[in-house]
């Protein structure tokens, strides 16, 4: 299977894309039989024409004995190289790539590769994995307020290595004008940056609401943008595919189906809302929080979706296999809204694990409704299972 490594533009792809290759010659594999090309670097930035790509590839290890491995960033550089890496697929070479997420997911790859790939999105940092990078560069641990700082800032990576705040969101912006520039407007053919901006900054401003291209084009229309909900649509589609924002449709808890009408949007990193919404001085740490949960539970290996019963909603329905789980999100459980929450989960009449997490210490539910501390019994502990 070739291997496809996909993301939001500075996740990391690249990076562990060279630790599979290290980890191949430190376990034994020879030199020789290891071809990495960077297609964006000075070295290989010539390869681009399949022709080039076969040449390159052929010469280093074409004819090298035992198996064969291949690593390819920024393979959209080659528009056709579906057919090169498929032959050498097909001759028993294992094959990694990377690259514009645009790209590979406009079709070209599903259209000739069926069957023949498996994709692995990676993520910004986790909140545990951004508390790895402190400790394993000597930095102080401080979990209130490094999960202070998670929320605004977010876990792009190399954001980490920039210790004034400023300097981060300057990176943190840079990272999203180059996703649209090169992901959105110039892969798609798109010129119209204003509207691109306008529903940017909506997805940014509600992560975790219910949205539609519909809703979408009246707001817009009373920031006087005249688009249509068609347009909106397709560009929802472009950002959907560049990994900046994941779509998470709705699942009929009564009648067990997927519902394709008003599904939600959550955003790749928090660190978008608080610089693209234009509320960094108002942020919403319930929308903030119930986005962390839904990366955590993505970025985890679980297919995650919103519950809708009858007039209700329960925040996720999380699958993995034939094993089921419901998870209500808050960020502060109290009297105003502890009825809602636990009323909502105990009105599902199955034996399948039920959840709330929010910031509260307490650990006592009701009902069998298990009770999950955000930080330390989810993001860092091992409480949620199913």
């Amino acid at each position: 299977m070739i291997k496809v490594l996909t993301g939001m533009r500075r996740v990391g792809k690249s990076t562990i894309m060279r630790q599979i290759r290290d980890e191949l010659l430190a376990g034994g594999a020879s030199p020789e039989n290891v071809l990495y090309l960077d297609l964006d670097s000075r070295v290989d930035r010539d390869v681009t024409t399949p022709d080039a790509l076969d040449e390159r590839i052929s010469l280093s290890i074409g004819d090298v004995r035992g198996q064969r491995y291949l690593f390819v960033d920024e393979i959209q550089n080659v528009e056709g190289f579906e057919t090169v890496i498929n032959a050498y697929r097909n001759e028993g070479v294992s094959v990694f790539i990377t690259g514009s997420n645009s790209y590979l997911l406009s079709g070209e790859l599903v259209t000739k590769l069926t069957g023949r790939y498996v994709k692995f999105r990676i993520f910004p940092f986790s909140f545990s994995e951004a508390r790895e990078f402190r400790r394993l560069n000597g930095l102080r641990i401080d979990d209130r307020r490094d999960f202070d700082d998670y929320l605004v800032y977010g876990g792009l990576p190399k954001s980490f290595e920039y210790p004034e705040d400023s300097v981060r969101e300057k990176y943190i912006r840079s990272v999203l004008e180059e996703t649209k520039e090169k992901d959105i407007l110039m892969m798609n053919d798109v010129r119209d940056r204003h509207l691109l901006d306008g529903i940017m900054r909506y997805l940014a401003s509600a992560p975790g609401a219910g949205i539609s291209s519909t809703s979408i084009k009246k707001y817009l229309v009373a920031e006087g943008v005249r688009t249509t909900p068609a347009t909106v649509q397709r560009y929802l589609d472009m950002i959907f595919a560049s990994y900046v924002a994941s779509k998470c449709e709705r699942f009929d808890v009564v009648g067990k189906k997927a519902l394709k009408t008003l599904y939600k949007s959550y955003l790749a990193d928090p660190s978008l809302h608080t610089l693209v919404s234009g509320r960094r001085d108002r942020l919403d740490y319930g929308m903030l929080v119930e986005n962390v949960v839904y990366n955590e539970l993505v970025s985890r290996g679980y297919e995650v979706m919103v519950g809708k019963k009858g007039p209700y909603e329960i925040d996720f329905v999380v699958f993995r296999g034939y094993k089921k789980a419901y998870v209500q999100v808050a960020y502060r459980i109290h009297e105003d809204n502890v009825e809602r929450e636990e009323g909502r989960l105990l009105s599902l009449k199955d034996n399948h694990p039920k959840y709330i997490i929010s910031m509260e210490p307490i650990n006592i539910g009701s009902g069998g409704i298990i009770r999950l501390h955000l930080v330390h019994d989810f993001l860092l502990g091992d409480g949620f299972t199913l």
